[in-house]
C-alpha cells in the first residue's frame, strides 16, 4: 500500500503542474502570462520513496524547477506550490472579469 501512495504522489505532482499551465494559457487578460507559466513548474519540498521496500523521506527545504527528476527504483514528487498559486490567480482573474462583465451588463439595462 505505501508504494501505491508513493506512485500516486509521483504521478499527481506533474499532473497538477500541467493543469496549472493549461489554466494559465486559457485565461484571458492575465498579465505576465509567461512568468505564470514558468511558475507552474516550481515545486517546494521533495518527497522520495524507494519502491523496493517502501522506505521514504521528505526534504522540506528543496525548491524544484521542472519536477524532482527521476531515478530508477524511486518515486519522487514535490508539492507543486507554483501551480497552485497560478491556479488561484487564474481563478481570481476570471472571477474579476466575469463580475466586470456583469456590472457592464447591469449598467446597460
Amino acid at each position: 500500500m505505501p508504494q501505491i501512495l508513493g506512485l500516486l504522489a509521483a504521478l499527481l505532482s506533474p499532473l497538477v503542474m500541467f493543469v496549472g499551465l493549461f489554466l494559465v494559457l486559457r485565461t484571458e487578460g492575465l498579465k505576465w502570462r509567461i512568468a505564470w507559466a514558468v511558475l507552474c513548474f516550481v515545486g517546494v519540498g521533495a518527497f522520495w520513496m524507494r519502491a523496493s521496500d517502501g522506505m521514504w523521506g521528505f526534504v522540506p527545504a528543496a525548491i524544484n524547477i521542472l519536477g524532482t527528476g527521476q531515478q530508477a527504483g524511486f518515486y519522487k514528487a514535490s508539492l507543486p506550490l507554483g501551480a497552485l498559486v497560478s491556479m488561484f490567480i487564474c481563478v481570481s482573474v476570471r472571477r474579476a472579469r466575469l463580475q466586470a462583465a456583469q456590472r457592464r451588463q447591469d449598467d446597460q439595462a
